[in-house]
């Protein structure tokens, strides 16, 4: 287990997070600048940062069991180029003090002179979330932790304090950092608290939310107002089972004519391409409709589900020109789009139609998709358009096995 020193920076711009998946390998190290500079923080003249450090305190007090709290080292001195009363220079200090006892330290830090300092020390320093820092995507949910008080003032004032916008949901907290309710921004300028139904359809049988992130995506799914839906997450999160239980349930209560599965014929990074395929469009197009058949009973229920106009298989390069009335398009695996792809997709929404994407940003399959990602400037382009919504996943829920997977990274 590393031992993990953490800066003011990241405990109020990522105290969740850090939380909830930094401390099950790591076990996180709190000096005292970093509390005095959150005491100081809630006293600022700026409000985002008075409840960001008033909500680190509320983290802070809800995972003490995973903290370890330790003081300033004025004995242990620093070159006479840094200057001894600076905050960062003093967190640094107590770092180099606690590396030279125990080389399983780090620093985590999203401060760049902390970093360069650390450098020239030749200390250890690393960025929360350095592997992701570069996708800078809208989740479509912010967390919040709210004292008895505040709960109730929120409920009285039902004032949007968080900046949420349209179709933003808010995952509300208590003091223990359990989930007490769940609310979302409506274009109506007000909270609504998330409804949603279980699906049980023939086709797919009986599904529920498994997580939190699962109950907003059914909110957002069965929200008619919103044409445009995207899940996007790790694997194994559940993206294509709600999205086509839920297609499938639509279909077979009459809300929509047919499903269009669009998916570009990407294959998988590093692997060999299969060649040419024989047959008709929908023999070339099955090996890439698999995520949707894995939930229809297998081939042979998607072949049955075509073959009465229930289903229909897409090429995204025949696409164009369409009009496409009452049905749903739907599109997996839609990291493999660049913007002009996605363009295209939401082009073709005619009357009673809508649009739904999901995809996994870490499964990326060619270096044009790293450098044009349709999906992400989809989600960062129409976040708060009252016709748009999306959840972000993190939580893998195929089972036990598949969650190694994430071991490797």
């Amino acid at each position: 287990m590393i031992k993990t020193l953490v800066d003011t920076n990241v405990i109020m711009n990522h105290g969740i997070e850090l939380f909830n998946t930094y401390t099950q390998n790591n076990q996180i190290y709190l000096c005292d600048v970093v509390i005095q500079e959150l005491d100081k923080h809630k006293c600022s003249s700026d409000t985002n940062k008075q409840f960001q450090a008033r909500q680190a305190h509320r983290l802070i007090k809800a995972n003490k069991n995973k903290i370890t709290f330790c003081l300033n080292n004025k004995g242990f001195k620093l070159p006479d180029s840094f200057d001894p009363e600076s905050n960062d220079n003093k967190i640094i200090n107590i770092f180099r003090d606690l590396y030279s006892k125990d080389s399983n330290f780090l620093m985590l830090s999203n401060d760049l002179n902390i970093h360069f300092k650390c450098e020239c020390l030749g200390l250890p320093c690393e960025e929360f979330g350095e592997d992701d820092k570069d996708l800078d995507v809208y989740k479509g949910y912010k967390e919040v932790i709210l004292n008895n008080e505040e709960l109730a003032h929120f409920y009285n004032k039902q004032s949007n304090d968080w900046d949420l916008i349209d179709n933003q949901y808010l995952i509300i907290k208590n003091s223990k950092n359990e989930v007490v309710d769940k609310q979302k921004w409506t274009i109506d300028n007000r909270f609504k608290s998330i409804s949603y139904k279980t699906i049980d359809s023939t086709y797919a049988g009986k599904i529920k939310p498994r997580n939190i992130q699962q109950e907003l995506a059914f909110d957002l799914i069965q929200n008619k107002n919103i044409t445009i839906k995207c899940l996007y997450g790790c694997f194994g999160s559940g993206k294509d089972a709600i999205m086509s239980a839920h297609a499938l349930n639509f279909i077979q209560k009459g809300m929509y004519d047919k499903i269009i599965f669009v998916r570009n014929n990407v294959d998988v990074k590093n692997t060999k391409p299969v060649g040419y395929l024989k047959g008709e469009l929908d023999s070339k197009l099955l090996p890439y409709a698999m995520p949707l058949a894995d939930h229809v009973g297998g081939v042979d229920g998607l072949n049955l589900l075509i073959s009465q106009n229930k289903i229909e298989l897409q090429h995204m390069g025949f696409m164009r020109g369409r009009d496409i009335k009452n049905s749903i398009i739907y599109c997996s695996e839609a990291e493999n789009l660049t913007k002009e792809h996605i363009q295209l997709l939401i082009s073709r929404l005619a009357e009673g139609s809508t649009l739904w994407l999901n995809g996994d940003f870490k499964q990326i399959d060619d270096v044009i998709f790293e450098r044009n990602n349709g999906l992400m400037t989809m989600i960062n382009s129409l976040k708060g358009n009252r016709l748009f919504g999306c959840v972000e996943f993190n939580i893998t829920e195929r089972s036990e096995s598949a969650q190694l997977a994430e071991l490797l990274d």
